[in-house]
């Protein structure tokens, strides 16, 4: 059996399984309280389900060290992998040539890893070229909640850790209609925020690294109705700019008890050379595009549109100051065959757009400009485990 001297990860039993079912184990059996039998093939583990048990660490130990056995993988990778298996995590890896970092570069890698987070959270709220100082409490709050995992050596590599553990489901239960609630956009939130950051961070890869000309105005606008802002481009600069690195590669893991969102890329490499167009990409933002508009999150709950037309009538309803609201909207084209889609299929959708509130109460978008399925959350509900 291994030996393990790092330190084991602080793991829930629904972590776990999750990680176990990544992996291709299945449930077998629950011979005691205490634990479970999972088997894969002619492979056979014990998961430890009383994390207050006297012998729950030696459990642990036992589960990995036969994990690493089954699946040939060290015991220091295992560790890391479980460690973080209900987490989304963003690892930023500094290339450079140094065996240490100067304090005042770490605290400056920092705090632009910070304001990524921060940017990411603002945009998920709300689609603005530029932030700024108008920033939501939850957006900060977020920023607050986002920690950082230990530093690994190999040039400098910081994970960006944001808790998700398992999202609450997107269905009622026992019946396949919608389901939203205070608490179920609260266990999304975290994971929207990474989903969004994934994509926005894609779309600067693309506009600057992929090819050699800055983007148009309407390239622009596009990007910012995807999530990216000024503020994504200012601290994404500083990352890569930072004089203790040589270029910047990103890289997403998702939380292995929700499925990974359906947007942007597991790794994206950002040369040295980068940095300057980023921050004018930043720059034109700032100065030179100007929108803003609030996104809403929610379902179809109804469509309205006569044969002939290319527009029609879209009810959305959304959690909008802590009460469900339905928000009415007229869409065309692509917009309202994807709102049509999105109702059969019964999948969440974003918005962004002018919200509005009309003289009985009643809210609208009088303007809409983006319209899409919710790609950040689950298209389904999560499969809940019966042992």
């Amino acid at each position: 059996m291994a030996e393990i001297t790092a330190s084991l990860p602080q793991v829930t039993p629904e972590g776990l399984r999750a990680y176990l079912q990544a992996q291709g184990f299945t449930f077998e059996s629950r011979p005691r309280p205490t634990f479970e039998l999972w088997e894969k093939g002619d492979s056979e583990v014990l998961i430890p389900l009383k994390s207050e048990a006297p012998d729950y660490q030696k459990r642990l130990q036992d589960l990995i060290s036969d994990l690493s056995q089954y699946l040939h993988a060290t015991t220091e990778k295992l560790i890391v992998d479980l460690a973080y298996a209900e987490d989304d995590v963003i690892q930023l890896r500094l290339h450079n040539y140094w065996d240490y970092i100067p304090l005042t570069e770490a605290s400056r890698v920092i705090k632009s890893a910070q304001s990524l987070a921060v940017a990411g959270a603002c945009s998920t709220l709300f689609r603005r070229s530029h932030h700024g100082k108008s920033r939501p409490k939850r957006a900060i709050n977020f920023a607050r909640s986002v920690g950082m995992g230990h530093t690994a050596r190999g040039s400098f590599i910081i994970p960006i850790i944001s808790p998700v553990s398992s999202l609450q489901p997107v269905l009622l239960p026992g019946t396949q209609d919608p389901y939203i609630s205070v608490e179920t956009e609260k266990s999304a939130f975290p994971r929207r925020v990474f989903g969004m950051l994934a994509d926005s961070l894609e779309t600067i890869h693309k506009l600057i690294v992929e090819r050699s000309y800055m983007p148009s105005k309407k390239e622009l606008n596009a990007a910012v109705l995807q999530g990216v802002s000024s503020d994504t481009c200012v601290a994404l600069a500083d990352l890569i700019s930072n004089p203790a690195s040589g270029e910047l590669d990103i890289s997403f893991r998702w939380a292995v008890t929700a499925s990974p969102p359906r947007v942007g890329r597991d790794q994206l490499e950002f040369p040295a050379e980068s940095a300057t167009a980023i921050t004018e990409m930043g720059h034109l933002l700032k100065e030179n595009i100007h929108i803003e508009e609030q996104v809403i999150y929610g379902f179809v709950s109804s469509l309205e549109r006569d044969l002939d037309d290319d527009e029609g009538t879209v009810k959305v309803k959304a959690l909008i100051g802590g009460r469900m609201r339905p928000v009415k909207m007229v869409l065309r084209g692509s917009d309202y065959h994807n709102a049509v889609e999105s109702h059969d299929l019964k999948q969440r959708v974003v918005v962004a757009g002018t919200l509005d509130k009309a003289g009985n109460g009643s809210l609208y978008m009088s303007r809409v400009d983006f319209f899409r399925t919710d790609d950040y959350l689950p298209l389904q509900a999560n499969l809940e485990f019966e042992g």
